[in-house]
Formats: structure tokens, sequence, C-alpha cells
């Protein structure tokens, strides 16, 4: 575990980087876009074409990054600066996320209906007699472990958790 001085000095580094990212559009023109931006998803909420503020995140970071790699940034730098700039505007339209649970499948099945499972969670044997989840210990040790290392995930680990389970 870093100490607090150690962490305080590791998030000025990071922010320094993104400052610095940052300053390649200019100032004016990264508060220009992130202001059109929040003002396409409002709409796009407002009229309907969204569920929630936070549906058009993944496009619009897509088309950011792909448009600063067309003009000669960086994969990463571009990746960066997109994901800052939609931060900054999902905190500017008051966005907010529904944590990790609210995100599960089994957070919008209603109260008292239960999900008929022919195969274990985890490992996708044929689940014995009696078993809702999982077939075993092992296997309800293992997904539970697994569900707790991605929600105390970075972004980073988490993409590479899910995508390791493909």
């Amino acid at each position: 575990m870093a100490s607090p001085e150690l962490a305080r000095q590791l998030r000025r580094r990071a922010r320094r980087q993104r400052d610095a990212l940052r300053g390649q559009l200019g100032r004016h023109r990264y508060d220009a876009l992130v202001a059109e931006l929040g003002r396409v998803v409002c709409l796009a909420q407002e009229a309907g074409a969204t569920a929630t503020l936070l549906g058009l995140e993944g496009p619009l970071r897509h088309a950011i990054r792909s448009d600063l790699c067309l003009q000669g940034w960086r994969w990463i730098d571009a990746h960066l600066v997109a994901c800052d700039m939609m931060d900054e505007v999902l905190r500017r339209v008051r966005a907010t996320r529904p944590d990790w649970y609210e995100g599960q499948p089994e957070h919008t099945i209603e109260g008292g209906v239960l999900i008929e499972r022919t195969r274990c969670i985890h490992c996708h044997e044929k689940l014995p007699e009696g078993h809702r989840k999982f077939c075993g210990a092992l296997c309800r040790s293992s997904h539970h472990m697994r569900l707790a290392r991605m929600r105390e995930a970075s972004e980073g680990e988490a993409a590479w958790l899910a995508t390791r389970s493909i």
C-alpha cells in the first residue's frame, strides 16, 4: 500500500500528463468541444434517442479518439484525451453512473422471479440436483473472487479481466 504522500505525488503526475495532452488541443478548443458534446448528450436524451445521459459515451469517445488519430495523434494520447473529455462532459451534465451492482443482470430482475439455470455460472457444466447457480464450492468461490477483483479493479484491469474470460 502506497503512503498518502506517494499517492498524492502519483495523482499530481497523472494530472500534469493529462493537462499536457489537453494543452495540445488548446484550452479554448477543448472547452468548446466539451460544451458542444454536452449539448449533444442532453439533446439525445431529451429526444429519446438514448435512455440515459450515458447513452452516447461510447460512440462519442470513439469519434473523438478517431478524429484525433486522423490528425496525427498517437492512439494512446488520443484515447486518454477522449476519456478525459467525456468524463468532463458527463460531469458537466451531472450524469451519474449506476454502481457496479446495479449494472448486473440480477439487479434488473423483479423480486421473487427466479432464473432457471441448468448450467454452472462458472464452469458451464450441468448443475447437480439441488444446485441453483454453481456445481460446487470451488466454482462458487472462484466466481465470487473474480467478481470481487472486477469490482476493485481499475478501468484497465477490469477490461483485461473481462476480455480474458471470453
